[in-house]
């Protein structure tokens, strides 16, 4: 059975795609939207990212959500009243038998738009190389160029615009230096986590900065042992483990020294608020803010991202360990309760593949419960709601190539 919300969406898309039965926008203010009523355009919070998809059917929760965003009026789909007319006046003088067999409305497809933003993957790739040569340099020089690693963080300012580059971050391709793309990826959730938190301009900078030096200490580890895939071994472990160590020691060689929150969090970024992380067991109190800030960007991109030896998680999965460890205290609960909520709103509108095989569109996300899970519009155009579907749960987030061979 489909939950009373996805019931009323697939409802209300079948009407839609009634055979003679053409449709038109019109614009309505939010004191008039009723429950029922479908979106014909898609309705953007103030960073652009979708609050609600182009044809969901709105629930009063979803009413709420629009005037809570300070919407004031959106787009929604009306019957075309030119035909509609006499459509309704034949039907009036043409009664149906009482035991004619009704045809239940066609389901309609979710659009497959193209998902991949070209110029913000050239911009990634650009970065990239720089990145790249700044992690050489400093491999070969055993020293942090301090002018480069400040002009490099600016570079990365036009990635971290939208909350949507944590949905384009993963369409570059990554077979390759996949230690490189994860400080890519931790540089640009921590240019979003700066937005999120309305840290100032030089902060935000600095963050970024600092969340692209989190591996530096990988520089003074052989580069064979590094190109190791699979599971560490205890003592391989234990010298990967020794790479927060190393790029303090870098740093404290360098003019950044002085800077305790990026020395810190490349130091601290691996240790947790209750004690159990490492090098050396620090507590909430002891590890500054940017190392609290970076470590759930570090833990969700380390799950998200694919590896050699390992498949990429489903972010909602990812949502689902923060969580716990935000409630268990490992993890802070300010930064964590921040990144969940404002990544999870920009999923709205992906394609992800289902466990039962099928593959959909997140059509609503309920912003009011950090635990909660979409409504998926399939290929097929059922509506699921995942929440009351326990057996079905979202395998993975989809490229834009797989979303177009789909």
């Amino acid at each position: 059975m489909l939950s009373d919300g996805a019931a009323r969406l697939q409802s209300a898309f079948g009407c839609f795609a009634m055979e003679g039965c053409r449709m038109m926008l019109k614009k309505c203010s939010i004191g008039r939207l009723k429950e029922g009523m479908v979106l014909g355009q898609d309705v953007h919070r103030s960073d652009m990212t979708v609050l609600l998809g182009e044809g969901t059917t709105l629930t009063s929760k979803m009413i709420d959500a629009l005037a809570d965003h300070d919407i004031f009026s959106v787009q929604i789909q009306v019957e075309d009243e030119e035909e509609a007319a006499p459509a309704k006046a034949a039907s009036a003088l043409e009664e149906p038998p009482a035991d004619a067999v009704q045809e239940k409305p066609a389901k309609v497809a979710p659009k497959k738009e193209k998902l991949q933003d070209d110029s913000y993957v050239l911009r990634y790739i650009e970065v990239f190389a720089s990145l790249k040569k700044f992690y050489a340099d400093t491999r070969e020089n055993l020293r942090i160029d301090v002018g480069a690693a400040q002009s490099l963080a600016r570079e990365f300012l036009p990635l971290c615009e939208s909350a949507k580059a944590i949905v384009q971050i993963y369409n570059v391709e990554a077979e390759e230096d996949h230690q490189l793309h994860h400080s890519m990826h931790v540089a640009i959730l921590a240019g979003l986590m700066g937005q999120f938190l309305k840290l100032n301009a030089s902060e935000r900078v600095r963050l970024i900065m600092a969340g692209f030096l989190l591996e530096i200490g990988t520089t003074r580890i052989a580069e064979e042992f590094l190109e190791i895939q699979g599971y560490y071994s205890d003592a391989e472990r234990r010298l990967m483990q020794k790479h927060a160590r190393l790029g303090k020691e870098l740093l404290a060689r360098s003019a950044l020294g002085a800077d305790e929150q990026i020395v810190g969090a490349v130091l601290q970024h691996h240790e947790r608020n209750d004690g159990s992380g490492y090098p050396a067991g620090l507590k909430k109190e002891q590890i500054c803010g940017f190392a609290r800030i970076l470590a759930i960007a570090d833990i969700y991109d380390a799950m998200a991202s694919n590896r050699a030896y390992k498949r990429k998680r489903s972010p909602f999965d990812v949502f689902k360990i923060l969580a716990d460890d935000v409630l268990r205290g490992r993890l802070d609960t300010e930064y964590g309760v921040s990144f969940v909520r404002h990544i999870c709103q920009a999923l709205n509108g992906c394609w992800v593949r289902l466990s039962d095989g099928r593959v959909g569109k997140i059509v609503y996300i309920d912003e009011s419960r950090l635990d909660a899970l979409p409504v998926v519009q399939t290929m097929e155009g059922d509506f699921l709601d995942l929440n009351t579907k326990g057996n079905i749960k979202i395998v993975s987030l989809m490229t834009n190539d797989e979303v177009q061979e789909a």
